[in-house]
């Protein structure tokens, strides 16, 4: 999967900008500020249909107008494909190879990527927010169905979160409990599924982030992914296949603590109260890694996502590199740069090329960044 060329309008701090980009590596170079993130996001965008920067999209578009649209040429499975986005205050409008699309889901997964930024260094040790999202992000790009799935579990939650806020004059009434059953019927289904879906996906990913982790510590350093669920905890078991893993048994469960749930207006069990927990050398890295192996785990974790995508889908990802070379030492940026070959196309944003090594500038293109133009160094 290639980028063959981008076109933005209106878009950050870009009036218009249409590129041609390289099939294997493409240098934007510039100072802070300049613009250089925005081709990063923008790419992104195409790629998920939203931004990994803010909440609101409409924060995308160019300070005084009223939409942004962007699009992109992707060469994949030996075929050119159009996608576009545009985003208004309204919201957005989706077309690929000039077919609208007016569900998120049936636009995003056309263009995969991996993108590793400054704020991904927090996984290990952030918010386990970002570790759900992380691992939302990934099955998105590959699987419609979760994604699906997905929605409707944020819809059925917040449907049985509300009802919990309703039952609370009077939370013993039993026409409103079996109603509640319902709701919670209905969401467990979801639950299971999402859970299902995320320990074999977390099975899969830590194979391949171990072997990483291995060749990044020159094999000092081992690294495993547990993920941590809390229907498994409800359900008193540690394995997707145990047979207490039905729909029955977690709707018993939540049932019980149902009390709980509606003196907090919330339902304690479920996909969103779900974590990664990443150890080195079986020690918990949360509380003991240095800030080089936090480094090492994250890197792990994204070489491992370029050849997952690549298993799940059939074709490599575009690799998004945004200003993360000056946070790595030496030896993890040279661990990083060997992943950029011809089969996977990469963007860098760096303030300097001094970082790239020679060889791969042969075979790459280098822009210039500054002040929302962009123009191609020869």
């Amino acid at each position: 999967m290639k980028i063959k060329s981008l076109k933005l309008l209106y878009f950050r701090n870009y009036l218009s900008t249409n590129i041609e980009v390289h099939p294997s590596l493409n240098v934007l170079v510039g100072n802070n500020a300049n613009g250089k993130t925005n081709i990063i996001e923008s790419i992104f965008c195409l790629a998920l249909g939203k931004s990994y920067r803010t909440k609101s999209d409409s924060e995308c578009i160019m300070f005084g107008e009223t939409a942004t649209a962007m699009s992109c040429i992707v060469n994949k499975n030996d075929r050119e494909l159009d996608i576009m986005l545009g985003i208004n205050n309204k919201g957005k409008s989706a077309k690929i190879a000039g077919i609208k699309k007016t569900k998120l889901t049936d636009f995003v997964g056309e263009l995969n990527v991996v993108l590793f930024s400054p704020e991904d260094l927090q996984i290990v040790k952030g918010s386990p927010a970002l570790r759900r999202e992380f691992m939302n992000r990934e099955f998105y790009q590959f699987s419609r169905i979760y994604h699906k799935y997905y929605l409707m579990y944020q819809h059925l939650l917040k449907q049985r979160n509300s009802y919990l806020k309703d039952m609370r004059k009077n939370p013993k009434d039993e026409m409103s409990l079996a109603y509640l059953e319902t709701l919670t019927s209905q969401l467990v289904k979801v639950a299971l599924y999402i859970t299902k879906e995320r320990v074999s996906f977390v099975r899969d990913i830590s194979k391949l982030t171990y072997k990483n982790m291995l060749n990044i510590s020159n094999g000092q350093e081992t690294l495993k992914i547990k993920y941590k669920s809390s229907v498994l905890d409800a359900l008193n078991i540690a394995e997707i296949n145990d047979e207490s893993f039905t729909e029955e048994n977690l709707t018993k469960v939540m049932m019980k603590k149902s009390f709980d749930d509606i003196m907090r207006g919330s339902t304690k069990i479920g996909p969103q109260h779900d974590d990664l927990e990443f150890y080195i050398n079986d020690l918990d890295a949360k509380m003991y890694a240095s800030q080089g192996q936090q480094r090492s785990i994250v890197l792990s974790l994204k070489l491992a996502e370029i050849n997952f995508l690549k298993e799940k889908t059939g074709t490599y990802p575009v690799l998004l590199l945004d200003d993360v070379l000056s946070e790595l030492d030496k030896n993890r940026q040279l661990k990083l740069l060997d992943a950029i070959n011809e089969n996977v196309q990469t963007f860098i944003t760096t303030p300097s090329i001094s970082d790239i090594k020679e060889d791969l500038l042969k075979k790459a293109k280098v822009f210039k960044i500054e002040d929302g133009n962009i123009s191609e160094i020869v």
